[in-house]
């Protein structure tokens, strides 16, 4: 549903932005990015990141066929798919918009994307959300 998508979106955000928005500024500081230099524009590019992905991992890779007929192991497989496609695209975003080179990038989106999937998976387990 809708709803539930917009509470895992918004979760996601709330853990993704920040860490973004931290490796962007600190690429800044290091000489591995030269722009964007304004932190709206550093929120707005974090932002986007995970509004490009999520509605896909939300929406359309669950619908894909899993090999398994295991719920568990569906799962797993969804999962797997699902953080594979943001890591690569959300990497991919970066490198895009010259950002960062394409190796930072990839190692931005694994441990951005690691820590929001963790996070979710610990709220779900502890708070039943999102």
């Amino acid at each position: 549903t809708v709803g539930a998508w917009m509470s895992a979106f918004l979760f996601t955000q709330a853990v993704e932005v920040p860490l973004y928005v931290l490796a962007i500024r600190r690429a800044l500081r290091e000489g591995h990015a030269a722009r964007p230099r304004r932190l709206s524009l550093q929120i707005a590019l974090a932002f986007g990141a995970s509004a490009v992905t999520h509605p896909v991992v939300w929406f359309v890779i669950p619908r894909l066929a899993p090999s398994f007929t295991d719920p568990g192991a569906a799962y797993i497989e969804y999962v797997a798919r699902a953080e594979a496609f943001a890591f690569v695209v959300e990497a991919y975003y970066f490198a895009s918009f010259h950002v960062v080179r394409m190796r930072r990038a990839l190692l931005w989106s694994l441990l951005v994307n690691g820590a929001s999937a963790s996070a979710g998976f610990a709220s779900r387990w502890l708070f039943g959300w999102p």
